[in-house]
């Protein structure tokens, strides 16, 4: 498909990390062709956004990290070039459009492949000058939790995308605590930034961090006064804290795999400040998916496309923000025990108006692997989102194995109450009804009882 110099694009994106990056990847692709591309960043694919699309004048619109399931939507827009960049699992629906999905080609879109990992294959093979947008295809990849290999390695298509990084001198991969700022900031201070994973007791709680480092018999302090990073540490202390670290989340009902998870692979972007939060590739990704959750759309998407000037700076108070956000509803949830609910085979968090639409996927994420939730069986949290319930939800690479399959099981317990669902195996989402939450929630636990293999109980 050629496109004409000058001609106006719209494309829509998700407001997540992978949906940023692929939709700020597009952007930078289609401006360096000659078009005149305009970027717009929703909470989802919709009736409403299609009908807005109907009534748009241009000819040509491109959807990231979103389309491929919602084909059956799509049909209702007019006379329009259609251009999906997706790696959700396709629906089976016969539609006039150009997809390009890694599941059309024999790979997993949860694993192998993202939606900005996808875009960059698209934009490389539109222009090999394009190659320099690669970390953008990273960030997305670790955005959307891929990094499922062994101590936390991305795999599939993206392993071949960090090699081609790592040639280009622009990412280095290496082994350590997977802490924001590890490498550079201040021991307690990494530890108290670090949001996802969530580290109880710790994240957020700068004091706590430096106790517990001082605990360990290492003084988080030079003897000039300085704070002290990694790179101050002797192997000895360093270990020290590793082992210290993963101690103290087992004592906070972590399992010992789960303690373990927050040592692996570290994925460095040279090019940035050794002092900047872009440095840490899954720090980039956490944090222009704080943007996306706070309604900082316009400042995420400048992060990615290089602003490193005022929007930097006006980037760190926007984390800032966020912290303060999630340790709220984390404090709301552990003083609220009636928004809780377990069942033998799926869990939940009933949000209600308490909890942000746009935040209740991060709070299902966070909280997760802490009490008095289990990894054993999947997720589910519940948030009402303009007239009807949004569903987030979430399971773990050992739960897919056993026969989990979020994607199916939210869109067809949806659809049994009149709503719409679907996503991937480990992570989807669903809209329901309002006052349907019980019914979805026991739809749901029948629905996984009937697939999974040596659930726990």
């Amino acid at each position: 498909m050629a496109i004409p110099p000058g001609e106006e694009i719209l494309i829509i994106s998700h407001l997540d990390a992978d949906g940023l990056s692929a939709g700020s990847l597009m952007l930078q692709a289609l401006l360096r062709s000659g078009a005149s591309p305009q970027l717009r960043i929703v909470k989802q694919l919709d009736e409403e956004v299609v009908k807005e699309v109907s009534q748009s004048k241009l000819r040509f619109i491109v959807f990231t990290d979103m389309g491929s399931g919602q084909k059956s939507l799509l049909k209702n827009i007019g006379d329009r070039t259609l251009v999906v960049v997706d790696h959700h699992p396709p629906e089976q629906v016969e539609t006039d459009l150009l997809e390009l999905n890694p599941h059309l080609f024999g790979f997993d879109g949860s694993t192998d492949l993202s939606a900005a990992g996808t875009a960059y294959l698209l934009a490389v093979k539109m222009n090999k000058a394009n190659r320099s947008l690669i970390p953008l295809a990273i960030v997305g990849a670790l955005g959307d939790v891929q990094d499922k290999g062994e101590r936390g390695t991305l795999i599939g298509i993206n392993t071949r995308i960090v090699e081609e990084a790592e040639k280009e001198g622009v990412l280095i991969v290496k082994k350590g605590l997977k802490l924001y700022g590890f490498e550079s900031r201040p021991l307690a201070q990494c530890l108290a930034y670090t949001m996802e994973p969530y580290l109880p007791g710790l994240s957020g709680d700068e004091g706590a961090c430096y106790k517990l480092i001082k605990g360990l018999g290492i003084d988080p302090r030079k003897p000039d006064g300085s704070w002290r990073s990694q790179a101050d540490l002797s192997r000895e202390e360093l270990r020290t804290i590793i082992n210290g670290v993963i101690k103290y989340l087992i004592s906070q009902g972590l399992s010992s795999r789960d303690a373990e998870s927050v040592i692996g692979a570290i994925y460095i972007f040279t090019k940035e400040a050794a002092d900047s939060p872009l440095r840490d590739a899954r720090e980039f990704s956490s944090s222009i998916n704080a943007c996306g959750r706070l309604g900082r759309y316009g400042l995420g998407v400048s992060i990615c496309l290089g602003d490193r000037d005022n929007a930097l700076a006006e980037f760190k108070a926007v984390l800032q923000e966020y912290r303060r956000t999630i340790s709220g509803y984390l404090s709301w949830l552990h003083n609220n025990k009636d928004a809780v609910k377990i069942l033998p085979h799926v869990q939940a968090i009933y949000g209600g108006t308490q909890v942000d639409e746009k935040m209740i996927g991060t709070l299902v994420s966070i909280a997760f692997p802490s009490k008095p939730f289990t990894m054993d069986r999947p997720i589910v949290g519940f948030a009402m989102s303009s007239g009807v319930m949004k569903v987030s939800a979430r399971g773990t690479a050992d739960l897919v194995r056993r026969g989990l399959n979020l994607g199916r099981v939210m869109k067809e317990a949806a659809e049994r109450l009149g709503g719409t669902g679907g996503g991937h195996n480990i992570a989807a989402g669903a809209q329901i009804p309002l006052g349907k939450e019980d019914e979805f929630l026991s739809l749901a636990e029948s629905l996984i009882s009937k697939t999974m293999v040596g659930v726990k109980l």
